[in-house]
Order: structure tokens, then sequence, then C-alpha cells
């Protein structure tokens, strides 16, 4: 795996030399486009609209849109100006605990290896944050861009996550007015029945990338000269139903799964015999 950043993470007066390490990668199907009467690739060009003609690199320049009609310039040289550092240093300036740091926060994953040196402080840094459940906080820039990043241990190494900022996030959106249906212990120790039948260890093999898959067979059908097969997604199921049908809904579902249904009528007589 090639490291695509080299630098090092800065606490304080404390430098561990890093390696960063793309985590994850994308392995969707792409296409291109082509002209159907002659076969070549299609090309987007700068068109503009108005004058209905093709617009060189050296002729476009970046705006702001203030709206009405009305735009401010920006040039190449003013950007250059406030650009980021081009440090390799990623400074942690907070920890927190990693409780707090909310997924939705969450951007791009990285591995960070240690360097040919700085392997004790890199363990003492990974250790450390594992045994403290804390999370560094911090700014680093990457390909002239600075982002804010989130810096934590896992149980195989350290991880370097760059994260959204607060303006980033929507908020919640408001809970619904109507008044919330009271939940029985009933229906919650059922619900739980239904959870604990559907767990199982996470492995993410369990989940293939089903639509890829579809793609790969369509395009190797086609390459064979073979007839694709189709295949057709699950109806949806009645969406009109709602918590008046939801024990139903359970106790069908723990029937599907072969898990039994919580007998609560021991705990019901044994609450009824403390109540006298």
């Amino acid at each position: 795996m090639q490291a695509f950043w080299k630098g090092t993470i800065q606490i304080a007066q404390l430098q561990v030399p890093i390696k960063l390490y793309s985590a994850t990668e994308e392995k969707g199907i792409s296409f291109r486009q082509q002209h159907a009467d002659c076969g070549n690739p299609i090309s987007h060009l700068k068109y503009c609209q108005s004058c209905q003609t093709e617009v060189e690199n050296e002729n476009i320049r970046k705006v702001y849109d203030l709206g009405g009609g009305k735009f401010v310039e920006v040039s190449e040289e003013e950007l250059q100006a406030i650009a980021p550092p081009a440090d390799k240093t990623f400074r942690v300036q907070h920890f927190v605990r990693s409780s707090e740091l909310e997924p939705h926060y969450w951007k791009k994953h990285y591995f960070v290896g240690v360097d040919e040196v700085g392997g004790q402080a890199f363990e003492l840094l990974r250790y450390s944050l594992l045994k403290m459940k804390r999370t560094g906080i911090g700014y680093v820039t990457m390909r002239s861009v600075q982002q804010l990043a989130a810096l934590w241990a896992s149980k195989d190494g350290l991880m370097l996550t760059t994260l959204h900022y607060a303006d980033e996030v929507r908020a919640y959106p408001a809970a619904n007015s109507s008044a919330v249906p009271e939940m029985t212990t009933e229906l919650m120790q059922a619900f739980g029945s239904l959870v604990s039948g559907l767990s199982v260890p996470y492995d993410p093999a369990l989940y293939p990338n089903v639509h890829n898959e579809s793609m790969i067979h369509l395009i190797d059908s086609k390459i064979a000269g073979q007839v694709p097969e189709v295949s057709h997604p699950l109806a949806s199921t009645d969406s009109s139903r709602h918590l008046t049908d939801f024990m139903s809904a359970i106790q069908r579902s723990l029937a599907d799964i072969g898990q039994e249904e919580p007998d609560l009528s021991a705990k019901k007589a044994k609450r009824s015999k403390a109540a006298k």
C-alpha cells in the first residue's frame, strides 16, 4: 500500500513522524459516454451560452455569485495568498472523549502508519488514546486543502478521520408534533427479542455490494453474447400499518427467525403478587 502523505503529529512539544494511507476505495462500475452514430467518446466543452462559443481556460475567471446579477471576481493570486500553509503537520489542539464525536461528523478515514523512526512514541500515543478513550482534534493540510480532523485509536492502530465543520452538519429535524404512543413493557420486550434474534458479530463480508455484482453480471453476460437475467426487487411492505399492528408484526418476525416470543405471564403474576 502506497502512502500518499508523510508528516508529523504534533502534540504540544511532542512530535511523532507518521504516514497516511487511504483506508477505503470506491468499487463502483463507471461508464463512458459515446456518440451513438460513430462510437467516439463525448467531450464536455467549456461553452458560453450567451456568445455561443467555446471558451479557452485563459478566458475563464472565478466569481462569487451575490445574487441579482452581481458578482465578485477572485483571482488565483488572491486565492493563493490565503491558502493554508503547505506544511506536513497534524497539530492536535484538544483531546475530547471519543464518545462525544458523533458519526455524522465523519468524512474520510485514513490509516496512520508509523515512520521508520518514532515507533515508541507512536505506540505510546495509540495505547494512551485507546485506554483513555480520547480523540485528538486538530487541523491537517492535504492536497493543498486545510481540513479539520480527528486522531483516534483502534485495536489495530491509529486512524485519522477528516471531519465536517459545525456549519456543514444540519440540525436534526423537529420531532413530530403528534403525541408519541406509549411504549408498553410487552412491546419493548418483544422487540428486544427480535433484536437479539437478529444480532450477530459484525462481519463486513456478510453484506456484499449487490448492485455492483449485478452490474458486473450484466456486463459479463453482454460480453459473452448472452441475454442477461433480470432480477426484480423485493416488493415493498404496506406502510399504512402502524403501531396498532406493531406487536403482530414483531410476533410474525420472531416466528420467521425461529425465535420464541418472551413469556410475560410469569412476570405479570409476580408484579401482581407484589402489588398485593
